[in-house]
């Protein structure tokens, strides 16, 4: 029982999980798909609507914003651990928090409402930007927050922001590549900072 609950309370674990529950659940949306050129349309949220698809990405998406709230949770013995150390506000920590959460909050919204029909179209579109913007705004917050996270964890993050604006301005902007594509890169890289930001504060607190 006490292993069981340690592994809950370990941001691995869920980190893990959501690799996990990401990649098999995007195969199997994308092997199940009723439409073999769906990755030709606008973008990913092709697959929500698609007869043979529709289940599982909708699912994986519910299940990855669950993960991502229960990470947001378990991360709190470390913020504690950094607050405690003077390494992190009490406010910094709650944002930190918040921001996870919300972006938890949004993936789940996405897969929930599917894109289609006014109202769940203009609620997935919203929730589907503004999961990656929330991610991606609380790493950055994250890191000036705590501060000094190593040159490496800082040549790493910018390279993925600049990989993730290249990607997109290929997709939109120029249509080198297709925009569903994009998004699987960038939710990819995405997903990589996130395990990236959680090993740098294990680092920290480890450190005597």
């Amino acid at each position: 029982m006490a292993d069981w609950s340690a592994a809950l309370h370990s941001p691995r674990t869920w980190l893990s999980a959501m690799t996990a529950v990401g990649v098999i659940g995007g195969w199997l949306a994308i092997t199940h798909a009723a439409e073999s050129d769906w990755w030709t349309h606008r973008s990913l949220s092709r697959l929500g609507v698609d007869a043979g698809a529709s289940g599982f990405l909708n699912a994986t998406l519910v299940v990855l914003g669950l993960i991502l709230v229960a990470l947001a949770i378990s991360l709190d013995g470390t913020l504690a651990s950094l607050s405690s150390a003077g390494r992190l506000s009490s406010k910094a920590r709650w944002r930190l928090r918040a921001g996870l959460v919300a972006a938890g909050v949004a993936v789940v919204l996405s897969g929930v409402f599917r894109n289609e029909g006014q109202l769940p179209h203009l609620i997935h579109n919203l929730a589907g930007f503004g999961a990656p913007a929330l991610l991606v705004s609380t790493l950055i917050g994250g890191r000036w927050a705590v501060g000094d996270l190593g040159c490496r964890f800082d040549r790493e993050s910018i390279a993925i922001l600049v990989v993730c604006v290249g990607l997109f301005t290929a997709a939109y902007g120029g249509h080198l590549i297709p925009y569903a594509v994009m998004e699987l890169a960038c939710f990819g890289l995405i997903g990589s900072w996130l395990w990236l930001f959680e090993a740098r504060l294990q680092g920290i607190v480890g450190q005597p």
